[in-house]
């Protein structure tokens, strides 16, 4: 067209049109702009309605950390060696300890153990804002210094003997708040093999055997187990059942809770 034909057509636009195309170009730009902000925050909705129907799969007991994390560092198998290397460095004073009457007692990085006695026992426990629970609903140990049928000579007939007893065992419930605990077999774990020390006036003494203080002795742990995440202030009720079939040994225990 040449060089005064393109003139001549730069000059049809002129400044006034020029600026009314910038500004249709700045309305749709901010158009898109707000579509794209509108689907970005619907996407973000869906995706944390995805994330929290995810974790309500994943965990259908709310309140109970879920069998296959961690907590506070250590897995559920965890757990239950430290449950047992802190019971037996309990002493035995006047003929009391948590493994005969039941009860509460301190465990480790701030959690609660406790501990079921006899058919039918009632237990109040007071406890703190903020503080975790962890409780057997039945659990076994086995190791090298307690006679049969608690006695393995290796960590093979450790683990044996312990998962022997779980393996025979019925009647496992447990609720909190009235709601039962669902998938309780999720919750079977069995620890790493682990070592416990024992005090003076400790509870394999006083049962007869021979255990001065600071005897150790390899052990394994099986069981079920729940590891509650801190309750709300007020008041909560655990129930748990279960029975050790070939043991003969019955548990049915209430544990009323006070949090404050």
């Amino acid at each position: 067209m040449g060089l005064a034909g393109r003139e001549a057509a730069t000059n049809q636009t002129g400044p006034g049109k020029g600026n009314q195309m910038k500004v249709q170009m700045t309305n749709r730009t901010l158009h898109e702009g707000s579509l794209k902000t509108a689907l970005l925050a619907a996407a973000i909705l869906m995706l944390a309605a995805g994330t929290n129907a995810q974790a309500a799969e994943q965990n259908p007991n709310p309140g109970v950390i879920p069998p296959g994390s961690s907590y506070r560092g250590l897995t559920y198998g965890e757990w239950g060696a430290r449950f047992w290397t802190k019971l037996f460095a309990i002493p035995v004073v006047e003929g009391s300890h948590p493994y005969l009457t039941g009860g509460a007692f301190e465990g480790d990085m701030g959690v609660v153990f406790l501990t079921a006695s006899g058919n039918g026992a009632t237990f109040d426990i007071t406890i703190k804002a903020g503080t975790p629970i962890l409780t057997p609903i039945l659990n076994s140990e086995c190791s090298v210094l307690e006679p049969d049928p608690f006695h393995g000579d290796d960590e093979a007939e450790l683990r044996a003997c312990a998962n022997g007893h779980m393996d025979n065992t019925s009647g496992l419930f447990a609720s909190i708040d009235g709601v039962p605990v669902n998938d309780l077999g999720n919750y079977r774990v069995e620890s790493p093999l682990f070592e416990f020390t024992l005090p003076e006036d400790n509870l394999f003494a006083f049962f007869g055997l021979d255990a001065p203080g600071g005897t150790t002795s390899p052990a394994v742990d099986a069981g079920v187990y729940l590891l509650l995440a801190p309750m709300s202030v007020g008041k909560h009720t655990l129930h748990i059942e279960g029975s050790f079939d070939l043991l003969g040994l019955t548990f049915d225990n209430t544990f009323n809770i006070t949090v404050e």
